[in-house]
């Protein structure tokens, strides 16, 4: 267990890492740098707080963007299946547009 939360936690701080102001495309919402084509990911849910990643090209942990700026993942997820990041657990909604991406787990 400790070795999954390290590994979410050091996800997101290269997520953190790669992207730069502006790193976000304006026509995907995709955050870029992060995900490798090979994940073969979508945005296939969101709400106003949260959203839901799915990756079918292996296991992944998502990434979005919540309005207050911060960069928030999701937990380490089975390929095919969804990934959710809450931004309600910073006290914030979620981006819109959505930004979003994964990185693999």
């Amino acid at each position: 267990m400790k070795q999954t939360k390290f590994l979410a936690a050091f996800a997101l701080s290269a997520a953190a890492v790669l992207l730069a102001p502006g790193a976000a495309t304006a026509d995907d919402g995709v955050l870029d740098g992060v995900a490798p084509d090979w994940l073969d990911c979508a945005l296939t849910w969101n709400d106003e707080n949260t959203a839901g990643i799915t990756c079918t090209g292996g296991a992944f942990i998502a990434i979005a963007q919540c309005a207050n700026g911060q960069l928030l993942n999701g937990a380490a997820a089975a390929p095919g299946t969804t990934s959710y990041v809450y931004c309600t657990s910073v006290n914030s909604a979620l981006q819109v547009p959505v930004l979003w991406d994964a990185v693999p787990a």
